[in-house]
């Protein structure tokens, strides 16, 4: 039988609006003070911006690796050759890069400014994207982009309109990449330049169809980068003349392009903290469910992380050692550091990570990644798991309602518990 309605006592607030006795200092009613004009400094938004598009194009066209049509007479200045600066002067290199920096800067930008138009909407002070270059050969050439609110966001309704607009037009735009990428598969001879390839090409020519990654077939000494397959992207790259596997994706921009995008918005949907998928969560089940839902995929993670790391290849006794003070420091984090919590929380992940590694190695390396490791560390350090509360909670309307479940759908779809993977031969 339900407890009978309690009368509403409240008190004034300096905000201006009411606060319910016993209800965890959660305004009902809340008046902003009036927001400061913004001050972003256009400059430095455009100067991130082109120095992240010229590190992308360079990256990229050294991740498509189609060595054979660079350049092969020395630069002017060895510091060029040295670099890697030189490869700038070749146009098909510059090409390439071009191709798979044009469809990725795009969903950055689509995301970044899903967020900045719901939060103008909501009135909410917000600065313009901060795009993150990383000028190294090897990368992805960028960290992606952020945005700043420069205010607290008080109401459930502001907090599910800014959080979910980003991943949700970003979306879209990794979709229609991705699909564009599908359908204009290029031939077998295109291969010809990625070296190493030939036999691919041969295969695909005579079979329509490139081959499985083996990993036994990696040669000593080198490595392959793998990306790992998502349901969407399994499903949509079933669509084009031929599937392009896991290992052969980075030699394919515009595909490689629309693979990020959707692995991005995963990362962003991620229900933990103060993440898209955070927001989300927390606007439509409230904090308790949050909570929960944020620890229970924060220990998975770490769960993948540390079957990852001690089926390491090289990997000894003192890997578990080290696993188990990780372990300790992550849930010191996850419970606030109740010792005895901490404690049968660690013994139960070292059992539960030696029960998979020894007992179902096949599991294990289907979803060890030690890479989650150091999302765990953003996670617990920077992101952090919980939520800060909103002042103002409200019901979400049925439209809100709908948009958040299929941002969950859309993290399912987009999720790989393997994303990026370096294999040695």
């Amino acid at each position: 039988m339900p407890d009978p309605p309690r009368p509403r006592v409240s008190d004034r607030t300096a905000g201006g609006g009411h606060r319910e006795a016993g209800a965890e200092s959660v305004l009902t009613d809340y008046t902003p003070p009036a927001a400061e004009p913004a001050r972003d400094r256009l400059w430095v938004h455009a100067l991130l911006f082109a120095l992240t598009f010229a590190s992308m194009v360079w990256a990229g066209g050294a991740l498509v690796g189609r060595a054979m049509l660079w350049p092969t007479e020395p630069a002017a200045w060895p510091f060029l050759d040295a670099t890697g600066l030189s490869l700038l002067g070749d146009p098909d290199f510059v090409r390439d890069g071009l191709f798979y920096a044009v469809p990725f800067l795009l969903f950055l930008t689509v995301h970044e400014f899903g967020h900045y138009i719901a939060a103008r909407v909501v009135k909410t002070r917000v600065s313009l994207p901060y795009y993150i270059p990383i000028p190294l050969l090897g990368s992805l050439g960028t960290f992606g982009a952020v945005i700043r609110i420069k205010e607290p966001l008080r109401r459930t309704r502001q907090l599910f309109d800014i959080g979910a607009a980003g991943p949700l037009a970003g979306f879209v735009v990794a979709v229609g990449v991705l699909v564009a990428a599908v359908y204009a598969l290029p031939p077998a001879e295109y291969l010809l330049a990625v070296p190493g390839h030939l036999e691919e090409a041969a295969a695909l020519a005579q079979t329509g169809a490139l081959p499985a990654f083996d990993a036994a077939a990696v040669a000593p000494g080198s490595q392959a980068l793998v990306f790992g397959d998502t349901p969407l992207f399994h499903l949509l790259s079933g669509l084009g003349a031929y599937r392009v596997p896991g290992h052969e994706i980075m030699h394919y921009p515009v595909l490689l392009a629309g693979w990020l995008g959707l692995f991005f918005t995963a990362l962003n949907l991620l229900p933990v903290g103060q993440l898209d998928g955070g927001h989300v969560v927390y606007a439509l089940f409230g904090p308790a469910v949050h909570r929960v839902v944020a620890r229970v995929t924060t220990i998975l993670l770490l769960l993948s992380g540390g079957v990852g790391l001690v089926t390491t290849p090289g990997a000894g006794w003192t890997w578990w050692l080290a696993l188990g003070l990780l372990y300790a420091l992550a849930f010191a984090r996850l419970f606030d550091g109740v010792w005895s919590l901490v404690a049968s929380a660690v013994g139960g992940a070292l059992a539960l990570t030696a029960l998979v590694v020894f007992a179902t190695p096949g599991l294990a390396a289907a979803v060890g990644y030690t890479g989650w490791l150091v999302w765990i560390g953003l996670i617990l350090l920077v992101v952090r798991v919980d939520h800060p509360p909103v002042q103002v909670r409200e019901p979400l309307t049925p439209a809100r309602k709908a948009l958040g479940y299929l941002c969950l759908v859309i993290f399912a779809l987009c999720f790989s518990i393997q994303p990026i993977q370096f294999v040695m031969g």
